[in-house]
């Protein structure tokens, strides 16, 4: 990986290795090589309107909470801390509130806070799990993915749905046999992109109108497609693919048909991009996986910048 164009944010959150230390009689001898003591998962980032603060989820502390970044500072301010994971943060478009989903009520749900983590409130407050939130322009609606049943007999799917960001007046948008999950408006709130899960298993970047109709997937490959964003002036998508074998972060641009990879590491995963105010950058989680019967993954934030189209 290039580390003058790649830029960690927190990688001082990302875990740490233990090694050297005397045992006790009753432990085992230490082995030859430093072993991982612990993982954190830092994930999901968003970046704030003001361009210096990105939110994200991490389990720094335990279990997943929201946390805030000030990259400029280098700053750290931990938001939630309920039980359960809380975790996908997006921010209104003024920068005053963040939605996000939590666990702590024992099912998926949208919450709404205040930016400085007060004022925590259900705003779907179902017994259906609701995922990845995602604001409007004028900061009154949310988009999000939920397994609502569509008839009284139905298991639950993934659907996409938008409603006021105090909960009311839910309207569902799609209706397939295919899981749609991650979505985002595009700028004008003319069109949504999402990540589709297909009936076959794979996975597609797809774009629609507002309603739901003249769905078509972006950049079509056999490989799994996922994590889409729109951008800033609503020309571009970017998105997280394994058509090079690891995932990588592409970026397709929907007047010219052109996709192009901007980040290149065949050791790591690169997943959940989002874009910079300015579109100039993107914010994203690079995994790494572990053979380990408990922790098993490890991620950390970094941004990369995006050129010139």
């Amino acid at each position: 990986m290039n580390h003058h164009v790649v830029r960690c944010l927190a990688g001082l959150l990302a875990g740490w290795s233990a090694a050297g230390c005397a045992p006790a009689s009753d432990e085992p001898p230490p082995a030859a090589e430093p072993q991982l003591f612990n993982r954190v998962t830092d994930a999901y980032p968003a970046y704030a309107p003001d361009g210096r603060r990105v939110a994200y989820m991490s389990n720094a502390d335990g279990d997943f909470d929201i946390y805030v970044l000030d990259y400029l500072q280098g700053t750290r301010m931990r938001l939630t801390d309920a039980l359960g994971d809380d975790g996908t943060p997006t921010w209104s478009p003024d920068g005053r509130r963040i939605a996000f989903r939590s666990f702590r009520d024992g099912r998926s749900q949208l919450y709404v806070m205040n930016a400085d983590g007060s004022d925590q409130r259900n705003v779907s407050d179902n017994q259906w799990h609701d995922e990845h939130p995602f604001w409007s322009a004028d900061g009154q609606r949310l988009l999000f993915a939920s397994r609502r049943p569509r008839t009284p007999a139905d298991t639950g799917n993934f659907d996409l749905y938008h409603m006021r960001a105090d909960g009311g007046d839910v309207r569902q948008v799609t209706s397939t046999p295919e899981i749609e999950t991650y979505p985002s408006w595009s700028a004008n709130g003319e069109r949504i992109v999402c990540r589709r899960i297909l009936t076959g298993g794979d996975w597609a970047v797809v774009v629609m109108d507002a309603d739901g109709s003249d769905a078509r997937v972006v950049a079509p490959h056999a490989a799994v497609d996922g994590w889409p964003v729109w951008s800033p002036d609503g020309t571009r998508i970017a998105f997280a693919s394994e058509r090079a074998g690891s995932s990588d972060l592409y970026v397709a641009d929907l007047n010219s048909g052109a996709v192009r990879r901007i980040t290149h590491d065949d050791e790591r995963d690169e997943r959940q991009p989002w874009w910079s105010p300015g579109g100039r950058t993107v914010v994203y989680a690079q995994y790494e996986w572990f053979d380990h019967p408990r922790f098993y993954e490890a991620a950390r934030l970094y941004v990369v910048p995006v050129e010139a189209r």
